[in-house]
């Protein structure tokens, strides 16, 4: 017995296959914006770390320096000391600056070389002792047996400079935008590595944070015109 074709059963099947069909594509679709995502995070993450890493971003912390910040203290420190060398002929002679007071004046003070006992040498500036300046030791002696040497200047750390930098740091959010510099701090120490507290400050630097060193080795005048060998350690920190 031969069945009839039934329209209704074709377009049933038909109707099926397209429900199926219509299944199956959004299934590859999803497959393939996984892909896409995949694909699209890999190339952002790739260009974060170009950004970061070979254009050197702004984001990126910056190396410290103490070269700025020991430019500024040094300068600030310094004073251009005056100096004359004068060689006395014999031990039981004298000198006289009668004759260059008025090219350099009247405010210096007078170092005899303790090894030496024929040379002297003058400084010239406004921070020595008061009860020192202006006084020849030898004046009673033979005073026209000498030879002046030639009279230089010196930029020198003085010592009380860094005295009166140390109190200023009392106030230290002024004086570092006095300074306009960044957060810094310091310390003199002598050739052993000690620290002279008198000449340092105690800054308390915050942790985590990136801090730059450095020793510097620096000549200082005091008030009696003894000068002194030290080094300077100066940190500073962002």
């Amino acid at each position: 017995m031969v069945e009839k074709f039934n329209p209704k059963f074709r377009k049933a099947n038909s109707h099926l296959s397209s429900v199926v069909k219509l299944l199956k594509v959004p299934e590859f679709k999803r497959s393939q914006g996984h892909v896409e995502m995949i694909l699209t995070t890999v190339l952002f993450i790739g260009a974060l770390i170009f950004i970061f890493i070979f254009l050197r971003s702004p984001f990126q912390s910056r190396e410290i320096s103490t070269e700025k910040v020991e430019m500024v203290l040094i300068n600030n420190l310094s004073y251009n000391v005056g100096k004359l060398s004068v060689i006395v002929d014999s031990d039981n002679d004298c000198y006289s600056l009668n004759n260059v007071n008025d090219d350099y004046g009247n405010n210096f003070i007078e170092v005899h070389d303790s090894i030496n006992k024929r040379k002297y040498t003058i400084y010239y500036g406004d921070f020595f002792d008061s009860s020192l300046i202006g006084k020849i030791s030898c004046s009673n002696k033979n005073s026209d047996k000498f030879k002046l040497g030639v009279y230089t200047k010196e930029k020198i750390i003085t010592k009380n400079k860094i005295q009166n930098l140390k109190i200023a740091y009392d106030d230290y959010a002024i004086l570092k935008e006095a300074l306009k510099i960044e957060d810094f701090s310091f310390q003199f120490k002598n050739l052993n590595n000690e620290i002279i507290t008198e000449l340092s400050v105690n800054h308390l630097i915050p942790e985590n944070i990136n801090v730059a060193s450095n020793d510097i080795p620096v000549r200082v005048i005091d008030e009696k015109g003894n000068i002194l060998e030290l080094i300077l350690n100066i940190k500073t920190w962002r």
